[in-house]
């Protein structure tokens, strides 16, 4: 019988006969018997696509299979802290550092303190090194296919600080987490890492949370990964592992989340309490990446406050994820008035962090179907490519020439701040009014920082997306760069061309060095930044780029004096 306590609530209002008559129709063709054999014409009748489908499904029992390693990463954890260890850094991109970032901020540190580094910004890295006790710090390098570029750098930069300090000892606070056959194996081996952790090909990197490259951060945090192992392996038996069963928790979510995206509901507007905020990084990457394709796609909305029902289009769908006994009256409140009002809302509560493990799981299968749904392969990312492509060729350029090419003359300049874009304005407010009078019912915005992450920046982007949100009724979203490159920058150029792109960049008067490079770490940042735009370009989405100088925070707040100025012009 199925786990009652992993169902989630659900108000679907009248969107709930549509998506019974899909969970049936999804039964009545043996879907959990076909899904458990990795049948990928449940997805597709490309016989390519097929054989990309059932290589990338691995992960479906990943919870099990690592099970079996818990002992190996807790001998692992105490050979570390029996070396005198006293912090690790991940670090990596997209799936290799997502969950470890969920896990440091929704648990209680029981361990080594864990520090994420997955952006090239040099203020952020200058940042963490001089926060760290380099003679005493872990260094997790973290990449799939082991040809990323950011993780490879981030490697590169704090080995030759390790080898000034350690000698030919330095590989010893080195761990390599990637796939088999990489070429960063035989960089790891050569250079004396301490251990190389060899993952599945056959899991891709928003389903790897429940591999190695987030059971290893998890448990030299201090986190109880077998209990968290348990918890999904309880979920994929109720999600049809041992066979069918009445109530299959990830059916039940993913044929919920398919329909409503096909009725237009197609903002997933994540609600938590604070303890699970980061929870939405996750998500994004997952869901964005997963079915932003073919012009389709689920856009999750994440850090936007809960606001009253008039505040909001008829593209949303709201989902809460908290705890059973966290009392968070004020968002369940909203969230009633919001289901009275006809807003679909999706309840799911958590007994205990570890009960994390089955969420990620639940979510995995969910996203899977939501793939069937909308007739889609959620385990590719065809536009994630076009990015690196363009920056690839803009870092040769680098390599050639000395220095990344122009980007052009600016529509506008007003006190320090530069707007790029194909709208005209005699100032910041006359650009940003003529930018946002694009907007249509429907829509979103999302801000692209480039930026050394501060809280005030933080509080600034918070006030932009409110505006936003307040004057248009359009979901917003926010990211660093080059983070979203590798999760919601697929749904960005391959999802529906409904998205309205703001991208902001800076000087870096504190640039740092690459080793073994002609370039620095704020030219890679500056270039994934415009290798970014190119992409959006030429995808056709509306983009503007804002330059704020060497001042960025004095910069953002002139530029959000003109947000309001131009908003307030708009209809």
């Amino acid at each position: 019988m199925p786990d009652n306590s992993f169902a989630a609530t659900y108000h679907l209002g009248q969107y709930q006969a549509e998506i019974d008559a899909k969970i049936q129709a999804l039964n009545d063709q043996d879907f959990t018997t076909r899904f458990w054999q990795k049948d990928a014409t449940l997805w597709t009748q490309n016989a390519e696509a097929q054989q990309s489908i059932r290589s990338f499904m691995g992960w479906l029992d990943s919870p099990e299979v690592l099970t079996k390693a818990v002992g190996e990463i807790e001998q692992f954890v105490q050979e570390v802290k029996a070396a005198g260890f006293q912090h690790v850094v991940v670090m990596g991109m997209g799936g290799s550092t997502m969950a470890p970032i969920v896990f440091d901020r929704s648990f209680e540190q029981q361990g080594l303190p864990l520090s994420i580094l997955d952006t090239t910004d040099p203020g952020t890295v200058a940042e963490l090194e001089k926060s760290l006790p380099l003679a005493h710090t872990l260094f997790i390098v973290a990449s799939k296919s082991g040809t990323t570029a950011e993780p490879l750098a981030f490697g590169d930069y704090f080995y030759d600080k390790l080898k000034a300090i350690k000698g030919d000892k330095a590989g010893e606070h080195f761990v390599a987490i990637t796939d088999p056959g990489s070429k960063f194996v035989d960089q790891a081996t050569k250079e004396g890492f301490r251990k190389i952790f060899l993952n599945f090909p056959e899991v891709g990197g928003r389903f790897s949370a429940l591999t190695y490259f987030g059971l290893v951060p998890a448990a030299l945090y201090g986190i109880n990964i077998s209990a968290m192992l348990h918890s999904a392996v309880e979920m994929m038996h109720n999600c049809g592992a041992q066979g069918p069963m009445a109530g299959n928790p990830g059916l039940a979510l993913g044929a919920a989340l398919g329909v409503l995206a096909q009725q237009g509901r197609d903002k997933l507007t994540l609600i938590t309490p604070d303890s699970l905020s980061s929870l939405g990084l996750w998500l994004e990457q997952l869901l964005a990446e997963s079915t932003g394709k073919e012009g389709k796609g689920i856009l999750p909305v994440a850090g936007e406050p809960l606001g009253r029902p008039d505040e909001y289009g008829q593209d949303r769908v709201f989902v809460y994820v908290g705890y059973e006994n966290v009392a968070d009256q004020a968002n369940l409140d909203k969230l009633t008035a919001l289901e009275q009002a006809g807003h679909p809302v999706i309840i799911t509560r958590l007994q205990e962090a570890t009960d994390l493990g089955r969420e990620f799981y639940r979510w995995e299968i969910a996203t899977s179907v939501v793939g069937i749904v909308l007739g889609i392969n959620p385990f590719d990312q065809p536009n994630v490519q076009a990015a690196k492509t363009a920056t690839d060729k803009l870092m040769k350029e680098v390599t050639e020439k000395g220095q990344l090419p122009s980007s052009g003359q600016p529509a506008a300049t007003q006190d320090g701040v530069s707007y790029y874009g194909d709208v005209t304005g005699k100032d910041g407010a006359g650009v940003l009014q003529a930018f946002f009078q694009q907007a249509k019912p429907g829509d979103f915005m999302t801000l692209q920082a480039y930026l050394h992450e501060t809280e005030q920046l933080n509080g600034q982007l918070a006030d932009f997306r409110q505006q936003v949100q307040d004057k248009l009724r359009i979901a917003t979203t926010s990211g660093y760069g080059p983070r979203f490159l590798h999760s919601t920058g697929q749904y960005h150029k391959g999802g529906p061309n409904t998205g309205l792109f703001v991208q902001f960049t800076a000087d870096h008067p504190q640039d740092l060095p690459l080793p073994g490079r002609t370039y620095t770490f704020g030219t890679f940042e500056n270039a994934q930044a415009q290798g970014d735009l190119e992409a959006l370009r030429d995808n056709g989405r509306r983009a503007l780029h804002i330059h704020l100088g060497p001042d960025p925070e004095k910069s953002l707040q002139t530029v959000l004096t003109a947000l309001t100025a131009a908003l307030s012009h708009l209809g």
